[in-house]
């Protein structure tokens, strides 16, 4: 059995579907990954499955005012949480037959269904919500039983949890809990202790508790006190014909409850210390242990529903520890373990990282993106492709609003610095920078983009590359025995047909939000060059030239003498060029031949630039290349998303 569709109405972030979106949410039968920025609703789906579901740990959960989906100034007088449940096996259908619901293709579901209504306060009385819990589609059918809630409780892990305490004893300790209902716990509850034949031990928990308060009773220094207690002193307090005597005895009875309820779960100490020694462990190790232990529970075979909710797994631990403990709660089940359905809510690209970009269900402004097949256009072999290359740097695009994905690093460091700059920054925009490396653009493009049937994704996505076809001024270039790099290799029109076909390859008109563009003469950093940042450009490059020349060791000196001596060249290159690709061409000389490390030439422009002295706001904006100024509006939603991004003109000006 797993929950197979969770639909929530007028549920905090969720709405009626006019004021705002409902929830309406299809799950994979496994891993269930909930990824987004905050407040986007993702502790909502987690909340609205467990107050329907109740939990095995026996919390208090009920809906309160607050719950109720707010429109403007008005709240909702009523909300709607349905879960369906599929997949259950006979003895489960068995058991809760009358709740069942029977579906068109067959097969048989069990559909819950919550509905609460608010009482606001009124003169004399206090504000009350009353909630009732049927079965069917809408709650047509009977109030659910205790056998329906005994079966379908879920695990829930809280965020920020304190995973010590909860492994401590006490009363409804969540260890007790988790010991009890393991399948090994049966007939523990009977005392195999025989009192007149108390030297046989016995092997029941109740039976070995049994044992050993038979063995303190006899105990000498035990008997002793006991003896004292009574005859000195208990004893002279009763009155005539009373009589008053105690035992020491071990607190409470010998039930199996209670005695589950004293054991505590802790880690080792490590192995420097003795063992016999307590010692204290890390909140990160501590987490580690209560998972693993209700993933015991879980796995352990048993009729109820083995649903793991977990909010922010990766509290408290560090990345190497994150993602060990998600490949062991996405191990698969072995032997007679059963397979357990996983719901996760995470803010931790390392955690994005390692887990199947199919399990994850991206949440934006209280909707649901699920990244499966079905429901992108990500091609199977993009799934394959982002599963190799995918880290925790460039993961951190499913947390964003807004995704700029470029090919090198040269874009990377720059271009956050430039947006920064034009009053367009990056960190305020909520934009994430990936840098793939090499020309796979579409395969992150695409999961972003939606299958047909689907809704589109509002998250801004633009995709950074390089024209690359030559200027043919750029004779530094080593034309080609065969195929076509230059300018003058392509016929009318050519040149604009290929640059259509880089964009084509990722566009789609049902998909406005991921667009593609291209540099408007060759490259980035000599497209800079062409425009009002060809300065900026010569001083950096001449920057990056100085530190390769002096093996990546440049002091703090040398990097002032070589930027005065730039800033004197400067006029005099200008001046030589009459035309701006001549200048252009020869600043990007030294890049194009390796004399520079591209990225350190970007690092050296990011710290000139933003120095300010190269324009601010709309004056380095109007001063940038017509494809980066169109990119960097689209992210940050400042522009028409259907501004050109071709080139004018095919020929360099």
């Amino acid at each position: 059995m797993y929950l197979h569709r969770v639909h929530a109405q007028n549920f905090r972030a969720f709405g009626d579907g006019a004021s705002a979106p409902v929830l309406d949410w299809r799950l994979n039968a496994g891993m269930n990954i909930l990824i987004g920025e905050n407040d986007a609703g993702k502790t909502a789906i987690i909340d609205a499955i467990r107050l329907l579901l109740w939990t095995t740990s026996f919390e208090a959960v009920r809906i309160l005012e607050y719950d109720f989906h707010v429109r403007g100034t008005s709240r909702a007088d009523t909300l709607v949480i349905e879960a369906t449940l599929r997949g259950l096996s006979h003895e489960q259908e068995g058991a809760v037959l009358e709740w069942l619901t029977y579906e068109t293709d067959g097969t048989r579901s069990l559909i819950l269904n919550l509905q609460a209504r608010r009482h606001p306060p009124q003169a004399g009385r206090r504000a009350r919500v009353d909630t009732i819990t049927r079965s069917g589609k809408n709650g047509t059918e009977p109030e659910i039983g205790s056998a329906v809630r005994e079966l379908v409780r879920a695990t829930y892990l809280r965020p920020l949890r304190d995973a010590e305490a909860e492994l401590r004893p006490g009363r409804q300790s969540r260890l007790s809990q988790i010991l009890g209902a393991h399948a090994l716990m049966v007939d523990q509850d009977n005392s195999d202790f025989d009192p007149s034949n108390p030297t046989v031990p016995a092997k029941t928990l109740v039976g070995m508790m049994n044992q050993a308060q038979h063995q303190i009773g006899g105990h000498a220094a035990i008997g002793a006190v006991q003896t004292d207690i009574n005859d000195n002193y208990l004893s002279r307090m009763a009155l005539a014909g009373d009589s008053l005597a105690s035992q020491i005895r071990i607190a409470g009875d010998a039930s199996l409850t209670q005695i589950l309820e004293r054991f505590e779960l802790g880690l080792l100490p490590p192995e420097s210390v003795d063992a016999s020694e307590r010692c204290f462990r890390g909140l990160g190790y501590n987490n580690a242990l209560f998972m693993a232990t209700e993933l015991v529970l879980l796995r352990s075979s048993g009729d109820e529903l083995g649903l793991l909710l977990v909010e922010e797994p990766e509290a408290h631990l560090h990345p190497q520890l994150q993602e060990r403990v998600m490949d062991l709660i996405q191990q698969q089940p072995v032997a007679d373990q059963r397979p357990v359905q996983v719901v996760i809510t995470t803010h931790s690209p390392s955690l994005a990282a390692g887990a199947a970009i199919e399990s994850m269900t991206l949440v934006h402004k209280a909707k649901t993106y699920p990244l499966r097949p079905e429901e992108t256009k990500l091609a199977r072999a993009d799934y394959e492709y982002l599963r190799r290359f995918i880290d925790a740097t460039k993961s951190n695009l499913f947390f964003a609003r807004g995704v700029a994905v470029v090919e090198g690093p040269a874009e990377s460091l720059l271009l956050p610095a430039i947006a920064e700059m034009a009053g367009l920054s990056f960190s305020k925009y909520g934009v994430s920078i990936v840098n793939v490396g090499d020309v796979g653009l579409y395969h992150y493009a695409r999961i972003f983009q939606r299958a047909a049937a689907c809704e589109s994704m509002p998250v801004p996505v633009v995709c950074i590359t390089d024209r690359d076809i030559v200027p043919n001024i750029a004779t530094y270039v080593t034309k080609p025995k065969k195929g076509r790099r230059f300018e003058e290799d392509y016929a009318a029109g050519e040149a604009a047909a290929a640059v259509k076909r880089k964009v084509d390859r990722v566009e789609a008109a049902d998909d406005p939000a991921v667009k593609v563009f291209v540099s408007n003469y060759w490259t980035f950093e000599y497209d800079l060059a062409m425009t009002g940042l060809a300065k900026l450009m010569f001083l950096a490059t001449a920057l990056g030239e100085t530190e390769k020349s002096k093996g990546e060791r440049l002091t703090v000196e040398d990097e002032a003498i070589a930027l005065a001596g730039a800033t004197a060249a400067w006029p005099a290159l200008r001046a030589k060029h009459a035309v701006t690709d001549g200048l252009a061409t020869e600043i990007y000389q030294p890049l194009y031949e390796k004399a520079a490390s591209k990225a350190v030439v970007a690092q050296y422009a990011a710290k000139l630039i933003r120095t300010g002295d190269y324009g601010v706001g709309d004056e380095l904006l109007n001063a940038l290349p017509a494809y980066l100024k169109a990119a960097l509006r689209h992210l940050t939603g400042t522009s028409d998303p259907t501004t050109p991004t071709a080139p004018a003109t095919e020929a360099v000006a």
